[in-house]
């Protein structure tokens, strides 16, 4: 009979098969998962509840309905030791789909409400002072800091980036992750300005020679905050040409239309599209750590809206704004 941290593992291995390659919209009750990322994020969330467990004097070869008893009781006790709402909703997450078979769901679980991602950065970390690897003066990460500067992925999708992902739509130069957040494939859009330089580090590859070494990788480089500050540089952009040519909002709400359309979904659903004469004025949290920054608190939702479909490939202002603009 196997334990019951194989048992949970074994469960997230399974969601993980039928999730592969399947659309979130084609999962509206988030049954299955997606990403080998999320999927390695749960996996380490079971570890730690099993040797929880196990101090706690509960048997390892406990049944799952008795391990899901005691999911409040460790997420308790995660409050009460300090830690983040989103460090506790993660656990949570993870442990309602290894234990899915019992029937818990996370609406029975004490956990906080997420308000506003933590701001990221990685400049005043204690373990990273003189340290090469996070300096972004090193002459060996030049070419993936002004990649980024221009491109802004994720840490991962840099690594997986081939001669092959690259392509052109409209007139207008994409770099393809095949493999972005979530499993999905997704079209990180190059302004027409940073073009030469991306499609620069594309010339004479093969298609599946690798953008990026691994020695260029290998790196503490806080490559998030460089994708936060693309994303900001873009949204300035395109406001600056919204206001510069009238005629720049109608090309701009035509092109987004039409992302909509090549990612199978209908922009009449998106709220956000539904809205965009309004404009998106933060609240709560958000608005008093904008506040705090000295930064705006209302955004143009249509120029917010290319940033997050073009470049981030979230598709809603909200997100973009929380986790992008503080």
């Amino acid at each position: 009979m196997a334990n019951i941290r194989h048992k949970m593992q074994s469960t997230l291995h399974d969601l993980y098969r039928q999730g592969y390659g399947m659309k979130k919209k084609s999962d509206p009750t988030h049954q299955y998962v997606h990403s080998r990322v999320t999927l390695q994020t749960y996996l380490a969330e079971v570890d730690r509840f099993s040797k929880w467990l196990k101090d706690q004097g509960i048997k390892m070869r406990c049944s799952e309905q008795e391990a899901a008893e005691q999911v409040p009781r460790y997420l308790q006790g995660m409050a009460q030791a300090g830690k983040s709402p989103s460090t506790i909703h993660t656990a949570a997450a993870a442990l309602v789909k290894a234990l899915s078979r019992t029937g818990l769901v996370m609406a029975d679980l004490p956990h906080p409400r997420r308000t506003h991602a933590p701001r990221k950065g990685r400049a005043a970390a204690p373990s990273l002072r003189r340290r090469s690897d996070a300096d972004e003066s090193n002459p060996r990460y030049k070419r993936l800091i002004d990649f980024a500067q221009a491109v802004g992925l994720r840490r991962d999708e840099y690594r997986n980036l081939r001669g092959r992902n690259l392509t052109h739509i409209d007139g207008h130069t994409y770099v393809i992750v095949e493999r972005g957040k979530g499993g999905k494939m997704q079209y990180q859009r190059i302004d027409d300005v940073d073009a030469p330089l991306v499609e620069s580090y594309f010339a004479g590859l093969g298609p599946d020679d690798p953008v990026f070494l691994p020695t260029e990788m290998k790196n503490k480089i806080n490559l998030h905050r460089l994708r936060r500050d693309h994303a900001q540089a873009m949204y300035r952009r395109y406001l600056a040409r919204m206001e510069d040519d009238p005629a720049y909002q109608g090309q701009l709400l035509r092109e987004i239309k039409e992302a909509f359309r090549r990612a199978g979904q209908d922009w009449r659903r998106n709220p956000d599209m539904r809205r965009l004469a309004t404009p998106y004025v933060c609240r709560g949290c958000v608005r008093e750590s904008l506040d705090k920054a000295g930064r705006a608190v209302s955004y143009d939702r249509l120029a917010l809206m290319a940033v997050s479909v073009f470049h981030l490939a979230h598709w809603r202002a909200e997100v973009t704004v929380k986790n992008y603009m503080q």
